[in-house]
C-alpha cells in the first residue's frame, strides 16, 4: 500500500520547477508510505511514490521502470493473483527484474494494452507512463477499493493523486469548498457518485482508465467486466479462497474482530492461512455495551489473541487530525481511526469483515425496505398516501425540533411504491426547502444546491426489486464513497494497509447468483450468510443480535467535543464562514441528551467538521502537527 501522485503535460516540464511541485505533492501523502520514497520527472509526465512495504519488501521500490525502460509504474495497492499472471506472461516471453505484482501489472499492459487490467484480482489505483508513445495512463480498481484523485486542467493537462490535497500542493492551485457537495454530504453523509469536497477536483471512478496522449488528450475507458469463473464453488468456499488471497504478503497479517459474524468469519478462515499465530484487534466502543466483551469472547472461541483499545476523552488535537487525513467530515470515522491506530502498532496488514453485511444484505434497512414492498403490495396508494401525509404533518407540528423518526417513517409510508424517495427517507436524506433554510446560512442559500433525492433518482439502478436496487445502490456508492474511503484514510493516516475479503470481484460475482430469496428469505438479513458460517463459527457467535460500531450521538458530542464546538460552532465563527445556521444550532444544544435527538446532532457533528475543513484546507487558519 502507498500514495502515488503526479501529472500529464502537453508543455515540456521544467525539471527544477517540477521537482520542486513533486516534492510538495509527496510531502502531502508521506504518511501513506513510511518506508520509502522516489520521483520521475519526464518530458510530459512527472510521477511520485511514497511506499508501504507489503510485497517484496528488498526490490519494489517505485517509480518502477520495465526491463527496457519504455514503460514506468506508480502502484497503490496490492494485486492477489499477481503470481499466476507473471507465469503466464512469463511463457509468452516476457522479462522482469523484480518479485514485485507491480512490475507484473507493467507487463501486463504491454501484453494486452488498457484492456488487459481486467485480469486483475485486488486493489488498485496506478498510473504508468509509455516514453516510446507518450502516453499516459490512470487506472483504478472496478470496486472502488483504492482512491485516486483527478484534476483535469483548462491546458489539457491532468493532475492526480491518492489523496486530493496533494494536487492543492501544486503551484497556482488552492482549496476552494464546493458548496454542491457540501450539501450532498449533509443529506447522505457521504458524496454519492465521484465528487470531493474540493472545487475542481474529483475521482477516478472505479473500473476507469484515463489514457492521455501528448498533443492529443485525453480519453475515458471502462475496464471490461472480467470472466468470473467459481467452476462448482461454493459460496463458502470462494470466501475461503478471498480470504486465502488476502494474506498475500511478506510482512505478518491481522484482523480486526468486532463481535459480528462477518469480521468472525474473516479470523475463522484466516486462521487456515497465517503461518504466525493470528493476532485480532478490538476497539471498546459502540451502540451496544457488549461489543467488546462479545468480540473478546468469539476470540477466545477460535483460540486467537484480541488486543483492544478505548475512545481517549479529549478528542481537541484527534479531530483535525482526522479531518486532515479524510478530507471531509465522517460521523463514525473516529472510532476506525482508533482502531487502525491500535492495530498498527502491531502489524503492517489487517483483515476487515467490512463488505459483509452490503453483499449478503445484512442491514435492518434492508428488512425495512422489504417489508415495505409487502405492504405496498396490499396498501391502496390512496390510503398510505393519505395517512402518511396527515400523520407526518401532525407529528411534524408536534415536534420541538423537526426530522422525528415518526415524522420519516410516515413520509415513508407516503411514498410507497417511490422507492428512490422510500430508499433516501429510510437513510435519513433529509432535504427540502423548509429544512435547508432552518439548517444552512446564507453561503450555502446562495449555491445552486442539487436536490438530495433527485441525486438519488438519477443513480438509482433499474431494478423491479427495491431491496435489490437498494444493495446495488449502496455498493456503487456508499460503499465507496463512505465505507472503503474511510477505511483507506484513517488507516494509510497510520501506516497500516486494510484489506476487505468480502468486497472481492470473485466473490461478489459468485454471490450476484443468489438473488432476493436466495440471500435473504422471508426477509430475514443476513440468512444466507449465517446459514453457510454454521460450518466454521460456533452458534454462540452466530445467534448474537447484531449491533453497530456507532456512538450514542449526544452525549458523545457533548463528553468529547465541547471544547473543539465552542470554538468552532461559535456564533461568530458560524457568521464568519456563512455555511450554517446558528439559530438550529442553538436549538439543538439546549434540548437534553437522548437517542430522538440522534440526527440532530450528526450533523452538529458534520457542521463541526466542516468548519474544521475550512480552517486546515480553505483558510489554512489551522496547522496540523502532523
Amino acid at each position: 500500500m502507498c500514495g502515488i501522485a503526479g501529472w500529464f503535460s502537453h508543455a515540456p516540464i521544467e525539471p527544477n520547477e517540477g521537482g520542486a511541485d513533486l516534492r510538495k505533492m509527496m510531502d502531502r501523502i508521506s504518511h501513506r508510505g513510511p518506508d520509502g520514497n522516489g520521483s520521475q520527472i519526464f518530458s510530459n509526465a512527472a510521477f511520485g511514490h511514497t511506499r508501504l512495504a507489503i510485497i517484496d519488501l528488498a526490490s519494489g521500490d517505485q517509480p518502477m521502470y520495465s526491463h527496457d525502460r519504455r514503460f514506468c509504474i506508480i502502484f497503490n495497492g496490492e494485486i492477489y493473483n499477481y503470481e499466476d499472471l507473471r507465469s503466464r506472461l512469463a511463457s509468452r516471453g516476457h522479462t522482469f527484474r523484480s518479485s514485485s505484482d507491480t512490475e507484473v501489472i507493467m507487463e501486463l499492459y504491454r501484453a494486452w494494452g488498457w484492456q488487459g487490467i481486467s485480469q486483475l484480482r485486488g486493489m488498485y489505483a496506478f498510473a504508468i507512463w509509455d516514453e516510446k508513445r507518450s502516453i499516459g495512463l490512470l487506472a483504478r480498481d472496478p470496486l472502488g477499493i483504492k482512491p485516486l484523485f483527478v484534476r483535469k486542467q483548462a491546458d489539457g493537462s491532468i493532475s492526480f493523486a491518492s489523496e486530493a490535497k496533494a494536487i492543492i500542493a501544486r503551484r497556482g492551485m488552492r482549496a476552494e469548498l464546493n458548496c454542491q457537495n457540501l450539501h450532498l454530504l449533509m443529506n447522505f453523509r457521504y458524496i454519492p457518485a465521484n465528487g470531493s469536497l474540493f472545487k475542481h477536483i474529483e475521482q477516478l471512478p472505479p473500473g476507469c482508465v484515463h489514457e492521455w496522449k501528448l498533443g492529443v488528450g485525453l480519453a475515458e475507458r471502462n475496464i471490461p467486466a472480467p470472466e468470473t469463473d467459481c467452476g462448482n464453488k461454493g459460496v463458502l468456499e470462494t470466501l475461503r479462497d478471498s480470504v486465502h488471497a488476502h494474506f498475500t504478503a511478506d510482512v505478518e497479517v491481522g484482523a480486526y474482530l468486532s463481535g459480528g459474524i462477518d469480521s468472525a468469519a474473516v479470523v475463522a478462515l484466516g486462521r487456515e492461512f497465517s503461518p504466525a499465530p493470528l493476532r485480532t484487534f478490538t476497539l471498546d466502543v459502540g451502540d451496544d455495551p457488549s461489543e467488546a466483551r462479545n468480540a473478546a469472547r468469539t476470540a477466545e472461541l477460535l483460540g486467537v489473541e484480541n488486543l483492544r483499545g478505548r475512545v481517549a476523552d479529549d478528542l481537541h488535537d484527534i479531530l483535525p487530525r482526522l479531518t486532515w487525513h479524510l478530507e471531509l467530515p465522517k460521523i463514525n470515522a473516529l472510532q476506525v481511526s482508533l482502531l487502525a491506530k491500535i492495530t498498527a502498532a502491531q502489524v503492517k496488514v489487517a483483515l476487515s469483515g467490512l463488505g459483509g453485511d452490503e453483499l449478503f444484505l445484512g442491514y435492518n434497512s434492508h428488512r425495512i425496505l422489504y417489508r415495505a414492498e409487502q405492504l405496498h403490495g396490499f396498501t391502496p396508494a390512496w390510503l398510505s398516501e393519505s395517512l402518511g401525509s396527515i400523520g407526518a404533518k401532525m407529528f411534524s407540528g408536534l415536534q420541538r425540533l423537526p426530522w422525528s423518526e415518526s415524522e420519516r417513517a410516515l413520509n415513508m409510508l407516503q411514498a410507497l411504491g417511490n422507492w428512490p424517495k422510500v430508499y433516501g427517507l429510510l437513510r435519513n436524506v433529509w432535504d427540502s426547502p423548509a429544512l435547508r433554510h432552518r439548517i444552512y446560512g446564507p453561503r450555502m442559500l446562495d449555491c445552486k444546491l442539487p436536490g438530495a433525492y433527485q441525486t438519488i433518482e438519477k443513480l438509482w439502478p433499474e431494478n423491479s426489486n427495491p431491496v435489490e436496487a437498494m444493495a446495488s445502490f449502496e455498493w456503487r456508492h456508499k460503499m465507496v464513497n463512505d465505507l472503503l474511503w474511510q477505511e483507506d484514510r484513517v488507516s494509510m493516516a497510520e501506516g497500516l494497509e486494510v484489506r476487505v475479503p468480502f468486497v472481492d470481484r470473485v466473490l461478489a460475482g459468485r454471490v450476484g447468483f443468489l438473488g432476493l430469496e436466495g440471500l435473504m428469505p422471508r426477509g430475514t438479513p443476513k440468512a444466507f450468510l449465517r446459514k453457510i458460517l454454521a460450518e466454521i463459527l460456533p452458534d454462540e457467535v452466530l445467534c448474537r443480535p447484531k449491533s453497530g460500531f456507532q456512538v450514542d450521538a449526544a452525549r458523545f458530542f457533548n463528553r468529547h467535543l465541547s471544547t473543539l464546538s465552542e470554538r468552532l460552532l461559535s456564533d461568530e465563527r458560524i457568521a464568519e464562514y456563512g455555511l450554517f445556521n446558528p439559530k438550529f444550532v442553538q436549538e439543538v444544544r439546549r434540548y437534553p441528551e437522548g437517542k430522538r435527538y440522534r440526527w440532530h446532532y450528526f450533523l452538529l457533528y458534520l457542521m463541526l467538521m466542516t468548519h474544521l475543513w475550512v480552517d486546515i484546507f480553505e483558510t489554512e487558519q489551522w496547522q496540523l502537527q502532523q
